[in-house]
């Protein structure tokens, strides 16, 4: 499945983004339904939404290993299932980061992950290329293991999040062109966004909502508007999936949110966010901005549910 998405390629001075104000984006999106393979409904072999999915498949992942096997992201490198190598250098609170450039003229593609705590029974993976040549690939994988088990009652989760964006930079991880080089053959490394997320389940009505907060996106050095992750029923298998809207802008959908819960009394959850844009409705920056983000959270008042935001909740 190929899904080719819009890039926002936002070149100049590295290590910055040298858009200011808003900016028209002369690339388009592919409607070809030959190309897309999807028109992001439904979920996937996975069971992930095909709208957080995107390209990615399989993503095999060790906190230990120092490596992540990625299936799915076209054009990462030679084979369809790459390995891609720890780069501690851009971890962010909360996930490990991972990164793969084959050579100087070959995309660049930023991978985050993130285990559970407690059992370790949820691991979440994103992967997003800079992009070239007009496009970029990306997306979220999610797994657990064992069955579901709910907790009882109302339960809080809260962490951090990440997300990698359709904006690209010139960033200090891209491997060196040389002297000369044509800009238009440039890959771009994906600029992220770091924030928070709180969410609160109730698993005798069997539903969940949050929010995502405290955003920013230090490669442009600017903050975030929030996002309200509404409301929507845990089914059977304690899986999920839902509309975002900017907190206060009610109506108005600007992505998804999906995810498991895991663990014995569903003591942590993962999931995955796309959102359609994300730099505000009222003075945007950016046309046709993109985000995928990851969440791995602990149940407030378990082992590893410590975040800050659980000492105002009762466990």
């Amino acid at each position: 499945m190929r899904i080719l998405r819009t890039a926002l390629l936002v070149g100049g001075l590295t290590g910055m983004l040298a858009a200011c104000g808003s900016s028209t984006n002369p690339f388009i999106t592919n409607s070809d339904p030959a190309d897309n393979g999807t028109d992001g409904t439904g979920t996937n072999a996975n069971g992930i939404p095909e709208a957080v999915a995107g390209n990615l498949e399989r993503v095999s992942y060790s906190p230990g290993a120092g490596t992540i096997t990625v299936e799915g992201i076209d054009l990462d490198d030679a084979p369809f299932e790459a390995v891609y190598n720890r780069n501690s250098a851009l971890d962010v609170p909360g996930y490990q980061a991972y990164t793969i450039q084959d050579d100087p003229l070959d995309r660049h593609v930023t991978a985050y992950a993130a285990q559970s705590g407690n059992s370790g029974s949820a691991r979440g993976v994103l992967v997003v290329t800079g992009g070239q040549f007009n496009r970029y690939f990306g997306g979220v994988y999610y797994e657990r293991d064992g069955n579901y088990s709910p907790a009882t009652g109302q339960v809080s989760y809260a962490g951090s999040y990440v997300g990698v964006t359709n904006v690209g930079h010139l960033g200090g991880d891209l491997l060196p062109v040389p002297a000369g080089t044509d800009p238009t053959l440039l890959p771009y490394q994906a600029a992220e966004v770091r924030g928070s997320v709180f969410l609160n389940a109730n698993f005798d009505d069997n539903a969940v909502n949050g929010g995502i907060y405290a955003l920013s996106m230090p490669d442009a050095n600017m903050t975030l508007p929030s996002l309200a992750l509404i409301a929507t029923d845990i089914a059977s298998d304690g899986s999920f999936s839902g509309e975002i809207e900017y907190t206060g802008v009610v109506g108005t959908s600007i992505g998804t949110y999906s995810g498991l819960f895991s663990g014995p009394n569903s003591e942590s959850v993962v999931g995955g966010v796309r959102l359609t844009e994300f730099d505000g409705s009222d003075s945007p920056r950016w046309d046709n901005e993109e985000q995928y983000g990851l969440f791995v959270l602990d149940q407030c008042g378990t082992a590893s549910g410590t975040a800050p935001e659980c000492s105002s909740v009762n466990p």
